[in-house]
């Protein structure tokens, strides 16, 4: 009976999922089949498990926030190739961020993903607390709870 509901839960959510597979662009797509499991669709992000991407673009605006945003792990260790990981990247802030995507904004390129793609950051909760607070300082954010 529980494998019953199981599979009609997954039906029902297959359904669902359809209408909104055949209308998102490619990088939403890519969005929703390669980082929506952690981020959510709309970018909320899960508590204690992964951030959410709503102000990821807080971190262009204080040094090494840029390269800190393409150097996590759902990035540049994704299957994507640089060209669809730069895609989805720069989706990612116009989707979530529009209203406050600099003006200046430089869309992440194919080349600087495969450069972020050659190192790896070794303690990424100690890398983002380190930019979040440059942010409260900055004034960027108001807390770091943000």
């Amino acid at each position: 009976m529980k494998r019953l509901r199981f599979i009609a839960m997954a039906v029902v959510a297959v359904t669902l999922a359809i209408p909104v597979i055949a209308h998102a662009d490619p990088p939403g797509e890519l969005y929703m089949l390669n980082c929506w499991g952690c981020h959510r669709p709309n970018g909320e992000g899960i508590p204690g498990t992964a951030p959410p991407l709503k102000g990821a673009v807080d971190f262009l605006l204080v040094p090494g926030g840029r390269e800190y945003l393409i150097s996590v792990p759902g990035v540049a260790l994704s299957p994507l190739s640089n060209e669809q990981a730069a895609e989805v990247m720069n989706w990612i802030l116009k989707t979530f961020s529009k209203d406050r995507l600099p003006a200046d904004f430089k869309p992440y390129s194919a080349d600087e993903i495969g450069r972020a793609r050659m190192t790896h950051l070794l303690d990424i909760k100690k890398a983002r607390a380190a930019l979040v607070t440059e942010m409260v300082a900055a004034k960027i954010r108001e807390s770091e709870k943000q």
